[in-house]
């Protein structure tokens, strides 16, 4: 039994802008600067972003940015697919740019600090393909998401 492999979401906050880059189609004929930075802001993170978290590095690029067009953005985003909305029991809601090539992974979250972790582990697969065999379910989506302290909390 192999054991999940865990990564650290990297805080680098810095963002470019390729002047030459086309406008995401989904963003629809309205597609401004400020859609389109939000979208480049989603895409280069490696962070779960809440609404506010977003608004705030828009803001640190272009000031004209509104709270509304960052709420209007991700809904054009998660309609299209394109963006993963994490609810967790709190009721707070992150945002990350959907990754290719099938990667799945799940999160921990520490009720702390708040810190996301996402890992990737076989039990999910093992626990879809059981799922599947002894109910007869078409499990079209897992997601694992486990809450607790992370280790510099919990000795706090």
């Amino acid at each position: 039994m192999s054991s999940p492999e865990f990564c650290i979401a990297d805080n680098n906050h810095n963002v470019e802008h390729p002047a030459e880059e086309t406008v995401p189609p989904v963003l629809g004929q309205r597609s401004t600067r400020q859609r389109k930075l939000i979208y480049d802001i989603l895409k280069s993170s490696n962070d779960h972003l809440s609404v506010e978290d977003l608004y705030r590095r828009a803001r640190d690029i272009d000031s004209r940015v509104s709270l509304s067009t960052v709420y209007r953005t991700i809904s054009l985003l998660k309609e299209a697919s394109l963006v993963d909305e994490l609810i967790f029991e709190d009721d707070r809601r992150c945002y990350e740019f959907k990754r290719g090539n099938g990667y799945q992974h799940h999160h921990i979250r520490c009720l702390s600090c708040g810190n996301i972790i996402e890992f990737q582990t076989d039990y999910a697969r093992r626990l879809r393909d059981k799922v599947a065999e002894e109910m007869g379910f078409s499990v079209e989506s897992l997601k694992i998401d486990v809450a607790g302290y992370c280790e510099a909390c919990a000795t706090r």
